[in-house]
């Protein structure tokens, strides 16, 4: 009796230290803390932090490189594609961005500037030559014809030193009735083309340049593209204190900074889309921490708010990673109808941004306007005033390059739009080069 005693008890204590043993390794972490509860992935926000600390201390290279190859580690283990803050930061192509439409728009507006600007030097000198020949032949006395001189070549100056699209435009009106006057139809042809020409760049210079200008555009490439945008650009964009404070945290998040979700606290809004996103960041704070059915039940709430493909792939990742495989995998089925492939997709959970409208297309009807006002106070002028192209003054040969306008030619004008045309581009090139 003594001795199976002894070997129960043996029994019973072997049995309780295994136990204790196995139940210490599958149990999961409870908040008290056991190792193996999933940790919060590395901050590429602080990592950033450091990596400009470090460079602003002067730290050797090996510590510099270190940061750059943690970052670029944490990089993969969260939802950001892009991180062009290494470029600024480094001074040199870290990061490989690549080209988006708002390059596209930079360049056009880089080549484009210079030809308006050509086209407008041709323009007031084609103008120039109009005015004082025309109104120097009117049939009217000496003394009218230096005021409608003084007052005609000032107007035209005027316009072009203003630089107002519309004035312009009803000036090369004017003038082109004008010379139709005196039947200089190859000189009306050549107003004609510079003007429809300028027309054209100055259409697609003001939408290049609207682009370039926007903050929204560059915000929308920013999520779109990086996976996040910074906190100087979303206040810009988001006027909005609220609104600011939901896209801020949603992008910190994208860098690992978990902590930022405690901004959230006692948020509400009536709009479904900025409930479901605060939802969506809690639900992948969660989801990152391991705990996979509060996760759950938060993605739950902001895909009943606000349905999107986005949210579905984070509830197929959730039922996954509860292994419930059934609910995954119909999920699943559900995605690739709508043609998303789960395994293009990254293996953490889809943060939502808010969206900002983006700039519309603009076209200057004040320009054609202005031509048409041109066109018509070029004809109410044309019958008080009327000049004759047989019978000039000798006078008017003394200005320079009046006697290629007298014949047509237009080479001395067109030279001197090619030599701004040049330089303004030769200039453009020094002053983006500093």
């Amino acid at each position: 009796m003594r001795t199976m005693k002894i070997v129960r008890t043996l029994l019973l204590t072997l049995v309780l230290c295994f136990s204790f043993g196995l139940f210490s390794k599958v149990l999961p972490e409870t908040d008290a803390g056991v190792k193996n509860k999933p940790s919060p992935p590395v901050s590429v926000y602080n990592l950033l932090l450091k990596l400009e600390e470090d460079l602003k201390s002067g730290k050797p290279k090996s510590t510099i490189l270190l940061d750059l190859r943690q970052i670029e580690k944490a990089k993969g283990s969260l939802p950001v594609s892009y991180i062009p803050d290494l470029n600024y930061l480094m001074g040199s192509q870290v990061e490989r961005v690549p080209t988006t439409e708002l390059t596209l728009f930079k360049k056009l507006a880089y080549y484009i500037y210079p030809l308006e600007v050509a086209l407008k030097v041709f323009l007031f000198l084609l103008l120039f030559y109009t005015f004082i020949f025309y109104f120097q032949n009117t049939e009217i006395q000496p003394l009218m014809k230096r005021v409608l001189t003084v007052a005609g070549v000032s107007f035209l100056v005027l316009s072009f030193v203003v630089n107002i699209g519309s004035l312009i435009y009803v000036v090369v009106g004017f003038g082109f009735i004008l010379l139709a006057v005196l039947k200089k139809k190859r000189l009306s042809f050549y107003l004609l083309l510079a003007a429809s020409l300028l027309f054209i760049s100055q259409v697609i210079y003001d939408n290049a340049f609207q682009r370039v200008e926007s903050d929204n555009l560059l915000y929308y490439i920013k999520v779109s593209r990086d996976g996040y945008a910074p906190d100087y650009l979303i206040k810009k964009v988001f006027l909005d204190e609220r609104s600011s404070t939901v896209e801020s945290v949603t992008s910190q998040l994208a860098l690992g900074k978990v902590d930022a979700v405690k901004r959230l606290e006692n948020l509400k809004f009536s709009d479904p889309l900025r409930q479901s996103i605060v939802f969506n960041d809690y639900g992948y704070v969660y989801f990152l921490l391991g705990d996979f059915k509060r996760a759950l039940s938060l993605f739950k709430s902001a895909f009943k708010l606000y349905p999107s493909p986005e949210l579905k792939y984070n509830l197929y990742l959730t039922y996954s990673s509860l292994l419930k495989l059934e609910e995954a995998n119909r999920l699943k089925g559900e995605l690739l109808k709508k043609g998303i492939s789960v395994e293009k997709l990254p293996p953490v959970p889809v943060l939502i941004h808010l969206s900002a409208p983006l700039p519309g297309y603009v076209f200057p009807f004040d320009y054609l306007i202005g031509f048409l006002l041109g066109i018509l106070a070029g004809v109410v002028f044309a019958r008080f005033y009327l000049a004759t192209f047989g019978n000039f003054e000798p006078e008017l040969l003394l200005v320079p390059g009046m006697r290629a306008f007298i014949n047509s030619r237009v080479r001395h004008i067109f030279l001197a739009s090619l030599i701004v045309f040049l330089v303004n581009i030769i200039l453009g090139r020094l002053i983006c080069s500093v």
